[in-house]
């Protein structure tokens, strides 16, 4: 199927428009705070190509983008933060710099057509590029992404990993009420079906080649990690399945793949765990109907079952890497994990089948994608390189070429992710 191109005027074009807080949230703000702001939205047309790709509906993804929490979290964020929206969370914001959201825009024709063709990447969505200009006050930045942490989910850990060891130590940023844990912390290994992995290392070849064509790097591996029969704050105090004084085959491993890949809703069916719905900054959540006459009420999948006033949404998909195959590639993937020290994750990958020292093993579900796609290699991260490889190994900095970060990364995944050959069987 031919696609539509994302054309260098597209890229260019721009939309505004003047929104305010509504009448309802207005009365809770304090005298003198700012209620108007200027909303622009970069390249609409892209954009809108990508939300239908995904079967995003605009009217609902403004909606849901354009609305009293939006503004009020991005009129007080900062550059880095993200959060997700409390009515929608199919969409996580995060605040960028202006020359980020250049890096998104450059890159979005070939970001596009690439994620057309290859329906199982591993690449985050960007459905929006925005700015917000408070009245007399100063612009702020920020992209609308996909949520790859499916939040009716529970997971044990969350990883973003970058592949490089240098700074990448906990500093307590969290997600919901889960910590986001950084590539010193891993301390597991994967092993998953052999098919699964081929395709897994496959798939990051061709979306970090794109990425390394688009002088992209410094983005990262979001993991979630799920335990089976683990149950929320059961964070680290998690219980083996087996260990290394455990046959390998005496666990049914191949039963429980077969359960999660044929479940039609494995987060309902498999796991009993009530799923965390906090805010991902903890603070309680504004009840809001509407923003500005900018955000057209989508119409409900039922009119006649929906309050005057309400909208109701529809389902959200519970595979967001949804392709045209039916696969559940890159969510769900079954698989086994090996606790290892603190940071082997990051060296030379040890053998599975180690004996003694009491080894733990975990039946596991994966849930991983590429995030934080939109930084080149511009002057700051060739300052930031020429700085940090003086102190440092440029083997274990983050900031380092495209090409370089490229392989590196690629050379990362395949060394956490191992064949199961119990799994293939």
């Amino acid at each position: 199927m031919s696609t539509r191109e994302i054309t260098a005027k597209d890229v260019k074009a721009t939309e505004k428009n003047r929104v305010r807080y509504s009448s309802k949230h207005i009365k809770h703000l304090p005298p003198g705070t700012i209620t108007e702001f200027v909303w622009k939205d970069y390249c609409p047309l892209g954009f809108r190509l990508v939300q239908e790709l995904e079967d995003i509906n605009h009217a609902e993804y403004l909606k849901s983008v354009c609305n009293d929490e939006t503004l009020r979290k991005l009129s007080t964020g900062k550059v880095g933060n993200m959060f997700l929206l409390c009515k929608d969370d199919r969409f996580l914001i995060k605040i960028l710099r202006k020359s980020e959201i250049k890096v998104i825009l450059e890159m979005l024709p070939g970001y596009y057509q690439h994620i057309h063709k290859y329906r199982s990447t591993l690449l985050s969505k960007n459905y929006g590029a925005h700015s917000l200009k408070p009245v007399g006050g100063v612009k702020t930045y920020f992209v609308v992404m996909s949520n790859i942490l499916q939040s009716d989910v529970f997971m044990n850990k969350v990883y973003d990993l970058k592949g490089s060891s240098q700074g990448r130590t906990n500093k307590k940023i969290k997600v919901r009420d889960k910590t986001i844990l950084k590539d010193i912390d891993l301390d597991f290994h994967f092993y998953v079906d052999s098919l699964a992995r081929h395709r897994l290392l496959k798939q990051t070849k061709l979306d970090c080649e794109l990425l390394e064509d688009e002088g992209i790097m410094d983005y990262s591996l979001m993991l979630g990690l799920q335990v089976k029969g683990s149950c929320q704050g059961s964070t680290d105090g998690l219980i083996p399945v087996y260990d290394s004084f455990t046959s390998l085959g005496s666990v049914d491993s191949s039963k429980f793949m077969k359960t999660a890949t044929n479940s039609p809703d494995s987060s309902s069916t498999m796991y009993s765990c009530t799923p965390s719905r906090d805010s991902i900054d903890s603070e309680d959540s504004v009840n809001v109907q509407s923003v500005a006459s900018m955000c057209p009420s989508p119409a409900p999948t039922n009119a006649s079952d929906s309050p005057q006033g309400s909208i109701v949404y529809k389902t959200r998909p519970t595979n967001i890497f949804q392709n045209s195959s039916s696969t559940n590639f890159g969510m769900r993937i079954p698989g086994r994990a090996r606790r290892v020290g603190r940071g082997e994750s990051l060296g030379s990958v040890v053998g599975k089948n180690v004996k003694g020292g009491g080894e733990e093993w975990y039946d596991v579900i994966l849930y991983l994608g590429i995030i934080d796609i939109f930084q080149d290699y511009g002057v700051r991260k060739r300052i930031e390189h020429c700085y940090k490889s003086i102190q440092h190994s440029s083997k274990t900095i983050s900031a380092v070429h495209p090409k370089i970060y490229s392989s590196r990364f690629q050379d990362f995944v395949s060394q956490i992710f191992l064949p199961d050959e119990d799994l293939s069987n």
